[in-house]
């Protein structure tokens, strides 16, 4: 809030007044919140501070710019429930009034960072409650999800390949009589087949 002239001509026991809003700033911190009020050029002793039982601050000054200027100013200001009324004080210094306001309740470094969060609404754009799109699962999770299925498929195309490669061996390693048989069978055949050519061959001769 910058200074503001008010307005002039009000007149006061022979004085001309002239009213203005000075500049004001709040500096909030963890136990105290300091109100900043910049009156350049006014000594100390002509700013007034007081506090009412309704609790309003009332700060206030007034300084003589000519023979009979006087440059004025009045702030009223309600204070907050959490402000120590009780314990408020102020302190000038090269222009600049400083009034401290203790808090009747200090909040943490955490509480404070609670509060700044912004609210949690009860639905959102898309209709579902946020315990809902809490339980939804992320990008991430479907990407560990996803390896995790393939690393499974790898696994069991890995066991299947040994079962098949570990029966391989099985039957590479039973008795010989397989092979035996399995050549003696082989060896008739062949001869079947030559022993029907060989008849069909004698049967043809002997028509001729």
């Amino acid at each position: 809030m910058e200074s503001k002239p008010r307005g002039t001509g009000a007149v006061a026991a022979g004085r001309v007044l002239q009213e203005f809003e000075p500049k004001m700033e709040w500096d909030r911190e963890l136990g105290v919140d300091t109100l900043r009020v910049f009156l350049p050029g006014f000594k100390k002793e002509q700013i007034k501070v007081q506090v009412s039982s309704s609790r309003v601050l009332r700060i206030s000054g007034e300084r003589q710019l000519s023979d009979n200027r006087w440059s004025c100013f009045l702030e009223k200001i309600p204070l907050s429930s959490n402000h120590n009324q009780k314990e408020i004080s102020a302190s000038y210094d090269k222009g600049i009034l400083y009034v401290k306001h203790p808090k009747l309740i200090v909040q943490d470094d955490a509480e404070l960072q609670e509060n700044e969060q912004p609210p949690v609404e009860s639905s959102t754009l898309d209709g579902k409650p946020p315990q809902e799109k809490a339980l939804q699962p992320t990008k991430m999770d479907k990407d560990k999800a996803a390896k995790g299925l393939v690393s499974g498929a790898q696994k069991l195309n890995m066991e299947s390949y040994s079962k098949d490669f570990s029966g391989l061996v099985v039957d590479m390693t039973k008795p010989r009589k397989l092979l035996n048989l399995v050549l003696f069978i082989l060896s008739v055949v062949v001869l079947g087949m030559y022993a029907r050519k060989a008849i069909s061959w004698s049967f043809k001769k002997s028509e001729n």
